[in-house]
């Protein structure tokens, strides 16, 4: 009899794989990489100092905890797994990251990550996106030895890629005080190079196996709550600062056009987060919103100086905020963004919409 029931447990947790698996596969698989706007806690099992493991960050979810999430709630990934119909994603430092949990994808973010490997250096620790892709490959090794070779590359050729960076190589590199970067560069001549190195990254990760792509050009940065403290004295946005990331943002999306063109079979969709945040900044009733150049969270002018923390000024209405903190935004907005960069024409998300990517073979 003992060994008849092992034989039954064997074929039950054979069985129930499998249909983990095909339920999977319904749902393209999620990997996420990029900075503190997609990082669902990577950096609370590091050594970092860019981390959001503490309240408020987190009152809004679910559980009411702070799960490493930059925000009050939800983050855009979240959101995209809500509407396939599948859970949240991992984070793939996590210690729950393993076996059929992994089937779905993984959240590889890592908050203070930049295009360029120095950016960032001053939270001690993240996760460069070379660190990121050598634990996707880390990751690929252990679905194949969980599902077998074939599986596994259907997993990663199938999944949906998520990219969303270059904002820290502003904030946290080239606006710094003291930058190397600045000294070394003009603004048109950084965003250069950001645009080449973000380009072989991208060739990267499609050498990896990944084919449908979505990357996220670099939001207003003149007009978030961290910069209007230290640039603004009207609380309007820093034209200036803007005027920077559009720059990188008509390189990004050229360079996406010519990927595409480049490399058989990839889709690389530009997702413009600038004028989609940029829209409800100059217009916040239009979405429900009363505020949109002060945080919910944080101390200082437009609450905008320092990271969000218990001792924090919280707003009374989370809901009627732009911005959760000083750099980013809130929960109400990442399901605005979500909902239009999945039903968006062009000049939300171009050549196709994430629901119309979503529907593909």
């Amino acid at each position: 009899m003992g060994d008849r029931f092992r034989l039954l447990l064997i074929i039950a947790s054979v069985l129930s794989l499998a249909a983990l698996t095909s339920n999977v596969y319904a749902a393209l698989p999620l990997f996420v990489f990029g900075d503190s706007l997609v990082d669902s806690g990577n950096n609370n099992f590091i050594p970092s100092l860019a981390r959001a493991n503490f309240p408020p960050n987190g009152i809004d979810l679910p559980s009411r905890t702070a799960t490493g999430r930059f925000g009050n709630g939800k983050i855009v990934s979240d959101i995209i797994s809500d509407y396939m119909g599948v859970p949240s994603v991992l984070e793939i430092l996590s210690p729950f990251a393993r076996g059929a949990n992994l089937l779905r994808g993984a959240n590889f973010a890592s908050a203070g990550a930049g295009i360029l490997e120095d950016t960032g250096v001053i939270f001690v620790q993240r996760l460069t996106i070379p660190d990121q892709f050598r634990l996707f490959q880390e990751y690929k090794g252990q679905i194949t030895s969980l599902v077998g070779p074939a599986a596994a590359a259907r997993i990663v050729a199938d999944g949906l890629y998520s990219f969303t960076i270059g904002g820290n190589d502003y904030i946290n590199n080239y606006l710094l005080p003291v930058s190397v970067r600045a000294a070394q560069f003009s603004p048109a001549q950084f965003n250069t190079l950001l645009i080449a190195t973000l380009r072989q990254q991208l060739r990267t990760v499609y050498a990896l196996g990944a084919r449908k792509v979505t990357v996220g050009n670099i939001g207003p940065i003149g007009c978030i709550p961290s910069q209007l403290s230290q640039r603004s004295r009207d609380g309007q946005c820093v034209q200036q600062l803007n005027d920077y990331v559009l720059n990188f943002n008509a390189l990004l999306k050229n360079m996406l056009v010519e990927l595409n063109q480049e490399l058989p079979g990839a889709l690389f969709a530009y997702l413009n987060g600038f004028d989609i945040l940029k829209e409800y900044i100059d217009n916040p009733a239009q979405g429900g919103f009363a505020v949109s150049n002060k945080a919910c969270c944080g101390q200082g002018p437009y609450n905008g100086v320092l990271v969000c923390t218990a001792l924090s000024n919280l707003c009374p209405d989370r809901s009627k905020y732009v911005f959760w903190d000083a750099f980013h935004p809130s929960q109400s907005f990442n399901y605005i963004f979500t909902n239009r960069i999945i039903n968006g024409g062009p000049n939300d998300i171009s050549p196709v919409n994430l629901a119309q990517i979503l529907a593909m073979p």
